[in-house]
C-alpha cells in the first residue's frame, strides 16, 4: 500500500494534507511531566495492551531501528526533527500499513491519535476518532463532567482535538499583505495560522498551517464546521490570487515557471528553501501554463513538495565528505528522479 501522502488529494493545489489529533490521558498515572520510570513503563504496557496488532505495527521508541525512526519521520508520524524520540524507553509509537492512522504514546500526553490524509480530507476526523473510542472502551480514560477530557496541557482539554490543515501559500505569500490579511481572517474562526518552519531553512517558506485553538467550551461539531468554512475561504482567496499574479504579470510568471522547473530538474545541488521557493512557483502557474510542455502532475508536484519538508535528515558525515553538499545532492537526486518518471 502506498504512503498516505503520496495518494490523490481533493483541493491539493492548495491543501497538501488535513489531520485530525486527538488526546488522552489514562486515569491513574500523572501527566507525563511527572510520571516516573517505573510508573511510566506501567503506562507504556497498559496502552500496548490495548492496541489491535492486528492492525498497528511498531511498539516501544527504544527498540525502533534507525532506518524505522526515519521513515516515520518522512511519514509524519514523528516530527520533521525527530524531537519527539528524546527518551526513546518513554514513548512507543504504532502506525498502520499506510502511516495514515497511529497511536503515539508518551509525546505530551499520554496517547495522542493521528489520522492524516492527502489534500482536504475531513474524514480523518471520524477516523481518528473511531480508533481514540476504541482505545477508550479498552482504558480507564480521565474525564471530568465540567470540563472534558483532562489533559496537561490546557489548551488541549476539553475535546482533545487539533485538527490542522497544511496549506501552500505561494501567491497570498507574494502578494502585499496578503498573510497579514489572512491571519486577521483566520483569527475571526478563532482558529490560528503559523509557518510551517518557524526557524531555520524553511522559515521563509510558502507553506503554513492551520489549526484550531480552542478545545475548551467548544463541540467537536463547532471545530469541524468553522475549519471546514475557513479553509474554503483560504482555497478561495489563493486560487483568485494566482489567477491574478498570473494573468497580470504573465510574461513574466511563465518565464519564472519554466526556470524553476529547469532549476529542480536539472539542479545538482538544491537546498531545501531553493527547492520549496521553485516548487511554490510550479504551483502558483501550473493551472495557467497554456503551452503544456512541462508534464507535472498535482500529485507528483505535492510528492516532491511533501519529500522535501519532510525529509528525515542530512545524510550521515563521511571522512572527506562535505555533509551539506551531499544532503544537497542527495535531495536532487530525488527530486530529478521523479520529475524524470513524468517525462
Amino acid at each position: 500500500m502506498a504512503d498516505w501522502y503520496v495518494k490523490e488529494g481533493k483541493d491539493s493545489d492548495v491543501v497538501l494534507s488535513t489531520k485530525a489529533c486527538i488526546v488522552r490521558n489514562v486515569k491513574g498515572y500523572n501527566f507525563m511531566p511527572r510520571l516516573d520510570d517505573a510508573d511510566c513503563q506501567s503506562l507504556l504496557e497498559t496502552i500496548d495492551g490495548a492496541v489491535d496488532k492486528n492492525v498497528f505495527e511498531g511498539g516501544q521508541a527504544s527498540k525502533m531501528d534507525k532506518d524505522t525512526v526515519m521513515r516515520l519521520i518522512r511519514l509524519q508520524v514523528l516530527g520533521r526533527e525527530g524531537n519527539q524520540m528524546a527518551g526513546p524507553e518513554r514513548k512507543a509509537f504504532y502506525y498502520n500499513e499506510d502511516a495514515s492512522l497511529a497511536v503515539c504514546v508518551g509525546s505530551g500526553e499520554h496517547i495522542t491519535v493521528r489520522a492524516s490524509a492527502a489534500g482536504h480530507d475531513i474524514s480523518v476526523y471520524k477516523k481518528a476518532e473511531k480508533l481514540a473510542v476504541d482505545l477508550e472502551s479498552k482504558l480507564d480514560i480521565a474525564y471530568s463532567d465540567s470540563y472534558g477530557f483532562l489533559t496537561s496541557n490546557v489548551r488541549l482539554a476539553g475535546t482533545g482535538l487539533k485538527i490542522l490543515y497544511t496549506v501552500a501559500l505561494p501567491a497570498i505569500s507574494k502578494t502585499e499583505g496578503g498573510i497579514a490579511a489572512l491571519t486577521q481572517r483566520v483569527g475571526q474562526y478563532e482558529w490560528s495560522i503559523y509557518p510551517f518552519a518557524e526557524r531555520g531553512e524553511l522559515s521563509d517558506s510558502n507553506v503554513y498551517i492551520i489549526a484550531c485553538v480552542n478545545t475548551l467550551g467548544v463541540t467537536e461539531d463547532d471545530v469541524l464546521k468553522r475549519g471546514e468554512m475557513l479553509i474554503a475561504d483560504v482555497i478561495k482567496a489563493e486560487r483568485a490570487c494566482r489567477e491574478e499574479i498570473a494573468t497580470s504579470k504573465k510574461d513574466q510568471s511563465e518565464d519564472i515557471y519554466g526556470r524553476s522547473y529547469g532549476t529542480l530538474r536539472y539542479c545538482a545541488l538544491i537546498s531545501r528553501a531553493e527547492a520549496i521557493g521553485a516548487l511554490g512557483w510550479l504551483r502558483l502557474y501550473h493551472d495557467y501554463d497554456d503551452a503544456g510542455e512541462i508534464k507535472l502532475s498535482w500529485n507528483t508536484l505535492n510528492k516532491i513538495t511533501m519529500d522535501v519538508l519532510w525529509e528525515p535528515g542530512t545524510p550521515p558525515r563521511k571522512s572527506g565528505t562535505n555533509t551539506l553538499a551531499a544532503s544537497q545532492r542527495m535531495r536532487s537526486d530525488g527530486i530529478r528522479k521523479i520529475l524524470k518518471g513524468e517525462e
